[in-house]
């Protein structure tokens, strides 16, 4: 069976004019990935000397056509409270525009600390985090008597970074312990650990304690050396990931900064574009006034209070894109220089795919919805001062689910599709469900084998761990269908890769009906793979299939938009240990190889529903309480009514 939506119209190549070119973006609004909330930046205070009054706020927080709509502010939190007063104006104006409003500190009073009388360095003794956690929260108290309620609190900035500024030290452990001996101290919603570069080591720590990670209800980072990963513990934990700060200036020459559309323009729309893929609900800039912000400060030849083209872009999301659910896309294009995401509307009669064509071709690109439209809107910024996020109407000439449009040279583009009527020719597919799990591999470590997973390859087995070369995690464009997979590989002798025989990581079933999913690409070639599924010592399922459709290596597989789906029914009638295998045939010379990914194991209960058993990463699942009823983002309902819930760690369909 064919993946749900694959092309229906691939790439077919250039046209006879070298200066047009078509792509299909193909959008699976049953297959959901995190909500968006939202987009903004730093508040600069006068501390900064970049200050924003009541109308530079305006151009920024407004949602009219020549203002950005942005919709996060961040603040700074001063060692000295006599300053706390610097940011409350910033506050109280985008709060009139409903932005959600956090602050970050820099570091504590310095008597506090390991070095003494430092601003700079050094680490919060152990003795003062109840005074710290008191500290933060009477920053929140002192903003609530000022008529602002901001909405959440960091604990440090960057606190993996030695800084010879303002800073602080912490490790992940000291921040675990922290936030679950202080955490409840502090009464607004709490981020962390907003690490340099999104650090496993800072955020795992608090993740995988239950008493810190319920403490926790943002997890933040910044994208300085961030490496394209995505957080799917975090998902796990029922946290939205954040990218709390990034600022991109290494353009700065000859006291100016190169403000080449085609060069600063696409690098900033495609970092946004990159956290939304990542499966990151917000994006924050650093400074929101500046020559390499969102507002110019008239130096490094910008302007003093003009939005910029970075403004501009960001407007496209925040306007469009805040409030959201991104949904599953596949884009296809000859040039394979588009970028896109796409996006379901909080009301679900909207698709909103956001496309940003950094090339001098004009691109023919036809859209494959899950409903009919007969129009919506268009919204693009190009270099031209009369395109800064320009919005039209687009009507469309009769119902298509397959509208085409030409997409402009070097522009970013918005398009939002209203749905009319439903879709006759529906593709054949998944049912649409809530999923609370990713079903991703976890690529942040680099290429690995992840947790509870081995591979059996040339007469070596290899179990967890960072690998350069051999089976692997192996990561691919988000705009696929597989973002990771597995590659694995034989050669003179059978090979496989397989999940539950790790004595650490069982996947224990309890009698019943299942049905595992999975899909294959073949690497290079297209051998015959054999999956079976055992339970205690009892084979209760096996299936034998060549993948449809190949990729080769080079660097030539960037984006997969095929793949070979399969399913196995099975039942289990007692409790055992599941264990998944895929079997590679041996070659007589050379490697045979093959890319494993969609792992996913469901469970039909006729009681409850249906269960989703996640096995990516490492089959991890989350156990909430005893019999207690959550929802999908975590929180406890004390009076489910009908619905899905999380439920002793598996997701049920309450009747």
């Amino acid at each position: 069976m064919k993946k749900i939506f694959v092309l229906l119209a691939m790439a077919l190549g250039l046209n006879a004019s070298a200066q047009t070119s078509k792509a299909t973006i193909s959008v699976d609004s049953r297959v959901k990935y995190q909500h968006v909330t939202g987009f903004g930046g730093f508040s600069p205070s006068p501390t900064w000397q970049y200050w924003l009054n009541d109308g530079d706020m305006d151009k920024l927080f407004g949602k009219g056509s020549t203002q950005l709509g942005l919709n996060i502010v961040r603040l700074y939190i001063s060692s000295n409270k006599g300053a706390w007063g610097a940011g409350v104006a910033n506050a109280k104006r985008a709060k009139k525009y409903g932005a959600f409003i956090f602050a970050s500190p820099w570091t504590p009073p310095k008597e506090w600390k390991s070095n003494g009388e430092s601003a700079n360095g050094g680490s919060l003794l152990v003795d003062r985090y109840a005074d710290w956690a008191n500290y933060l929260n009477d920053y929140y108290k002192y903003m609530k008597q000022q008529g602002v309620t901001i909405d959440a609190v960091s604990i440090q900035n960057e606190p993996d970074w030695k800084a010879d500024y303002e800073s602080c030290i912490w490790t992940g452990e000291q921040m675990a312990k922290f936030l679950k001996e202080q955490g409840s101290k502090i009464e607004c919603k709490i981020i962390a650990p907003e690490a340099i570069h999104f650090a496993k080591s800072m955020h795992e720590p608090i993740l995988n304690d239950p008493a810190a990670c319920a403490e926790l209800d943002i997890m933040g980072g910044h994208f300085y050396g961030w490496n394209g990963s995505s957080y799917p513990l975090a998902a796990q934990k029922g946290k939205e990931v954040w990218m709390t700060e990034y600022l991109i200036n290494e353009r700065q020459q000859n006291n100016k900064i190169n403000i080449n559309w085609k060069d600063d323009g696409f690098l900033f729309a495609r970092s946004v574009n990159d956290a939304m893929l990542a499966n990151m609900s917000a994006w924050v800039h650093y400074s929101l006034k500046r020559y390499y912000g969102v507002y110019g400060d008239g130096t490094y030849g910008t302007t003093e209070n003009a939005i910029t083209k970075r403004g501009w872009i960001l407007s496209h999301y925040a306007k469009y894109v805040s409030g959201t659910t991104r949904v599953r896309h596949v884009l296809s294009d000859a040039t394979g220089k588009l970028t896109s995401s796409a996006y379901l509307s909080q009301t679900g009669d909207s698709i909103v795919v956001m496309l940003l064509n950094p090339s001098d071709n004009t691109v023919t690109t036809t859209f494959d919805l899950p409903f009919n439209t007969q129009g919506g809107a268009t919204v693009v910024t190009t270099e031209s001062t009369s395109k800064n996020a320009k919005k039209t109407t687009l009507t469309l000439e009769a119902e298509t689910c397959n509208p085409e449009l030409n997409v402009e040279p070097w522009s970013v583009n918005t398009y939002i599709f209203k749905r009319c009527s439903a879709r006759e020719d529906m593709p054949e597919g998944e049912e649409e469900q809530e999923s609370i799990f990713s079903d991703q591999f976890d690529f942040s470590g680099g290429g690995c084998v992840p947790a509870g997973w081995k591979a059996v390859y040339e007469g070596g087995t290899r179990g967890a761990g960072n690998y350069d070369s051999g089976p692997r995690i192996m990561s691919f464009s988000a705009e696929g269908l597989m973002p990771y997979a597995f590659y694995f590989r034989t050669g003179t002798s059978t090979g496989n890769v397989n999940y539950g025989n790790d004595t650490k990581n069982r996947l224990v079933l309890e009698p019943g009906k299942y049905t595992l999913y999975y899909s294959l690409v073949g690497w290079k070639t297209k051998p015959s793979i054999t999956a079976t599924v055992k339970v205690g010592s009892k084979s209760v399922g096996k299936l034998t299939a060549k993948p449809e459709y190949s990729v080769s290596a080079n660097g030539s597989a960037s984006r997969i938009t095929q793949s070979t789906d399969k399913s196995i029914d099975f039942e289990v009638t007692a409790t055992g240990n599941c264990i998944l295998t895929w079997s590679i045939p041996s070659i007589a010379s050379g490697l045979n190889e093959c890319l494993l990914g969609n792992v996913r194991l469901v469970m039909h209960d006729e009681e409850d529903g249906i269960v989703d058993i996640p096995l990516f990463p490492g089959g991890e699942m989350i156990n909430l309480g005893n019999g207690q009823y959550y929802d999908l983002s975590g929180r406890k309902v004390t009076s489910p009514v009908n619905g899905l819930y999380i439920k002793d760690g598996r997701k049920v369909m309450k009747k």
